[in-house]
């Protein structure tokens, strides 16, 4: 194995004590990485998936109000329209006529 600078945990260099025969700066060892929190636990998606329930003759955007637009996508067989909704937008696109009356609903990757 080859030889590496020794590190402290939070990954500084050790500084060699002249006062001592040995080198502990360097060692055979790799030093091991400390896990970081957010390789620890997956980060929340952003995102939710909606979809068309039925075949669509187009893609169309949904709106709500003047300033806010959601564009709808073609899926790859241009059949079905998806959107992905900001999970701010949530609440507010669940009360959208397309998605209560049930033309549009939340696209769920198990199923």
């Amino acid at each position: 194995m080859a030889r590496k600078r020794a590190r402290t945990t939070d990954g500084h260099f050790i500084s060699d004590d002249p006062s001592t025969p040995e080198n502990e700066a360097w060692t055979e060892e790799a030093p091991k990485k400390k896990e970081s929190k957010a390789a620890s636990k997956p980060a929340a998606p952003k995102y939710q998936m909606f979809v068309s329930a039925e075949p669509e003759n187009g893609a169309f955007d949904i709106r709500l109000g003047d300033d806010i637009k959601i564009k709808g996508r073609w899926d790859i067989q241009r059949a079905f329209v998806t959107w992905r909704v900001p999970n701010d937008l949530l609440d507010v696109v669940k009360i959208h006529h397309h998605v209560w009356s049930g033309r549009i609903v939340p696209f769920d990757e198990e199923g």
